[in-house]
């Protein structure tokens, strides 16, 4: 731990703040969104699929305008992008207390999507400006362990809020939300954040010239179909988890909140001496290792008849997602631009698809076949993935060996 926290005091007091608020706003996501589908089922009734459709618009929402926000914080700058999304997040979260009705909550999923969505590659691409290249890896899995304090923290407070009925939970969140907010933007004052940028926009490229880069990278095109396929196993696992423990286990809703816990507490325990150990190796190593802990964990569950073999099996399938997460990063980052960071990163956010499929595909399987077969398939998808990240570091490789070959000519 106090490795940890030296760690965390190297980098810019921005990168600092960013890190905290990852934390802050997954406690606040996590109060209010993760029991969401609970709250489909016992008052509205609604099947898997169901759930998954109006749990997957928000994410599918926010897979595509992370893209965009990725674009437009090369060129009008991470800063305003970021503020832009926080305040208006606190206030959706806030309009989720107007009104139960199903569609509404609907119409909110999709607006709290869009808006989140502009933070997250903004703010990874900011965190990048501000971090040395052979820190980055370090900074996104601390990143990567903040944020699962956060959903540590988060479902214990979500689940007596949801149950005792005391406080809206999403008036906990939006509070949450703005606070951030206002905090975030006196800081990235106070540090001059605004005239750093100003010296990087001049230096942009053009926005045609920089799509033009993103549509012939074939490298980054297998880097974002592997990620996509990675996140459909790992993205939205909690989903289908819940309700399939909901069914098959007695006492599922304890089981589920303990198979969380333990999701978060081993991140929070591996993350850093894991991406420490991974530093060693080639992002892709360390992205096929992890795949395979991803398949062995969900086929382990498959066949899981107790809340011990549960649990066991959710170590191995975190400790992938600890290795397989921070690498994707690095695979990207090792082939961004600078002047195009928040575009890259953009096109990673791309990946977030796979939150959309992942409760669909999950949602169909267990309500057609059951949950071992859900559980297989997703183990498969797990292997499928590492061969568009091997197909694509190929392509790097070979590029990588032609500039040095002519290099030497020259």
């Amino acid at each position: 731990m106090n490795k940890f926290v030296q760690a965390f005091n190297q980098y810019h007091p921005i990168v600092n703040t960013l890190l905290l608020g990852t934390m802050i706003l997954a406690i606040g996501s996590s109060i209010s969104i993760l029991y969401f589908p609970l709250y489909l089922v016992k008052e509205q009734h609604f099947d898997p699929v169901k759930i998954a459709l109006i749990l997957g618009i928000g994410s599918l929402a926010a897979t595509f305008s992370g893209f965009i926000a990725g674009v437009v914080s090369d060129f009008i700058g991470r800063r305003k992008v970021m503020l832009g999304s926080l305040y208006v997040s606190s206030f959706i979260f806030f309009g989720f207390m107007l009104s139960k009705q199903v569609y509404f909550l609907i119409l909110m999923m999709l607006l709290q999507g869009i808006s989140t969505s502009f933070f997250a590659p903004a703010s990874k691409a900011l965190v990048a400006d501000l971090t040395a290249v052979d820190r980055r890896m370090r900074v996104f899995s601390i990143r990567y362990t903040i944020n699962n304090i956060g959903y540590a923290i988060g479902p214990s407070i979500g689940a007596y809020l949801w149950l005792k009925e005391t406080i809206d939970p999403f008036l906990v969140t939006g509070c949450l939300y703005g606070g951030y907010s206002l905090l975030l933007h006196v800081l990235l004052n106070k540090y001059g954040i605004k005239q750093i940028e100003g010296e990087q926009l001049k230096e942009s490229q053009t926005i045609k010239g920089a799509f033009r880069v993103i549509k012939y990278d074939k490298i980054l095109f297998f880097f974002v179909l592997g990620g996509l396929v990675s996140t459909t196993v790992h993205g939205q696992w909690s989903v289908t988890m819940q309700q399939y423990l909901n069914e098959h286990f007695m006492n599922g809703t304890l089981l589920y909140t303990s198979v969380l816990t333990v999701n978060s507490v081993c991140v929070i325990l591996f993350q850093y001496p894991i991406s420490r150990w991974a530093e060693r190796f080639k992002p892709l190593t360390i992205v096929v290792a992890g795949s395979f802990l991803f398949s062995i964990g969900m086929g382990g569950f498959a066949f899981s008849t107790g809340w011990f073999t549960m649990i066991l099996f959710m170590v191995i399938f975190t400790i992938g997602e600890t290795m397989v997460i921070p690498a994707e990063y690095m695979m990207i980052d090792h082939i961004t631009p600078d002047r195009l960071r928040g575009m890259y990163y953009g096109a990673q956010n791309l990946t977030g698809i796979g939150n959309f499929f992942g409760p669909l595909v999950g949602g169909y399987l267990l309500l057609h076949f059951g949950g071992s077969v859900m559980f297989l398939g997703f183990a498969l998808l797990g292997i499928i993935s590492i061969f568009f990240f091997w197909r694509g570091q190929i392509i790097q490789d070979h590029k990588s060996m032609n500039k040095r070959t002519n290099n030497i000519v020259l």
